[in-house]
């Protein structure tokens, strides 16, 4: 990792143990006890000023990041594009760069401090949530949810069939959306009661099909809350954001102006604010904050030995539908690309809420990791295909990637 950005994150660290000295020793002791515990672990292989300088040389990092902000700064110019950008390969910072501002009446400019919105890339964290407390034998990927969520109306529909979206669950937002009232949000219990007392109608019968469908993960959220006795935001920030050294990532339920600063806002391509939404409230599915600093340490720790047992997160990169075993398939909250490739294989996941359009990817085998994120509505966000030919050297048609908005 690029030492300015392990000097980012120290000092950042700091600064929010100083933001803090005012709240309860209690959530002082909290976050003292568990803030960046497993960061020497997951920062273990960073390479030395040496190594750094003779890697950056072997992958030509001068051309590759001349020829990443040429196509940014474009991208930018045409495509009115508004957000943070940070790619690494080798270990070695590529490109990390911002274009416009957080908020359009403050006009503060964006910064390494700006907290995006990341969409559907919050299912990723979700699952490993799930995955932690499944490493703890608090959860069994094969018990059925009410096993956890006394009253869930659908029966055989399993913890794993959750996570690869094989539950055959109805959309929560489609035959919820009856439920809307002005100036309301709902969250993940009343939708829950919901239905537990109506029973829409079950889309497909359980472990039958892939379905990509947000209740699944809701359904996840809740269950970390029920088996850990914390509300999912809670939860999130002790047991993930904190130890993996992520302390400017936060669910936004959370109700702390602390935590909250440098908070982006979702705008059309028009730069019309997008208001707060009836299903804001619901997590799991969505609703985790961050900055492309934070998700580069993600990207570190998902593939480290020191976050979530290996043989665990090998499950999560496994292909889960079997119907269509071709070039795109789906893990445990995570999206794969050319699943069946040791070379080729992507992991990755898109997003896209209320003006947020994101994209994380990464390469086990090449060793890359891209982060785009923004917060002015443009589907050119998700055309990462040129980034990853400039990374790979190779002509387009060689390795495919997707390009969808979730």
């Amino acid at each position: 990792m690029d030492y300015t950005i392990l000097l980012y994150i120290i000092a950042n660290s700091a600064l929010l143990f100083s933001s803090i000295e005012n709240k309860s020793s209690m959530n002082n002791a909290i976050l003292e006890e568990h803030a960046g515990e497993l960061l020497p672990c997951i920062l273990e292989d960073t390479l030395d000023q040496e190594s750094y300088i003779e890697v950056s040389k072997k992958i030509n990092k001068k051309t590759l990041s001349y020829q990443l902000d040429t196509f940014f700064t474009n991208k930018a110019k045409w495509s009115n594009f508004n957000g943070s950008l940070l790619i690494e390969k080798n270990g070695v910072i590529l490109y990390n760069k911002t274009f416009g501002i957080e908020n359009n009446i403050t006009k503060i400019p964006l910064s390494a401090d700006s907290k995006f919105q990341l969409a559907s890339i919050s299912k990723q964290f979700t699952a490993c949530a799930i995955l932690q407390l499944v490493q703890a034998k608090k959860i069994d990927l094969n018990a059925t949810v009410d096993k956890y969520i006394p009253g869930f109306p659908y029966a055989g529909v399993t913890v794993q069939s959750l996570l690869c979206h094989r539950s055959g669950l109805p959309e929560y937002m489609h035959v919820f959306s009856t439920k809307i009232k002005d100036a309301y949000v709902t969250d993940n219990d009343e939708v829950l009661d919901w239905f537990a007392k109506e029973k829409p109608v079950i889309a497909a019968k359980p472990n039958t099909k892939f379905a990509y469908c947000n209740t699944n993960y809701l359904v996840l959220a809740s269950i970390v809350e029920k088996v850990s006795g914390q509300d999912f935001a809670s939860y999130m920030r002790k047991n993930i954001f904190l130890p993996l050294g992520m302390v400017n990532s936060f669910i936004i339920t959370t109700d702390n102006e602390n935590i909250n600063t440098h908070r982006t806002t979702g705008y059309t391509g028009s730069w019309q604010e997008y208001k707060t939404d009836f299903f804001d409230g619901v997590v799991g599915d969505k609703g985790v904050y961050t900055t492309t600093h934070d998700m580069l340490l993600w990207s570190k720790a998902i593939y480290s030995e020191c976050f979530i047992d290996k043989s665990l997160m090998t499950e999560a990169f496994m292909p889960r539908s079997f119907e269509k075993p071709g070039e795109k398939n789906y893990g445990y909250g995570f999206r794969l690309l050319h699943p069946q490739s040791d070379t080729n294989k992507i992991v990755y996941h898109n997003g896209w809420w209320k003006g947020y359009n994101t994209c994380f990817y990464t390469s086990p085998y090449h060793k890359y990791t891209i982060i785009v994120f923004s917060n002015k509505y443009t589907r050119t966000v998700y055309a990462v295909q040129p980034v990853v030919d400039i990374l790979l050297g190779v002509k387009s048609n060689e390795v495919k990637v997707e390009e969808g908005a979730d």
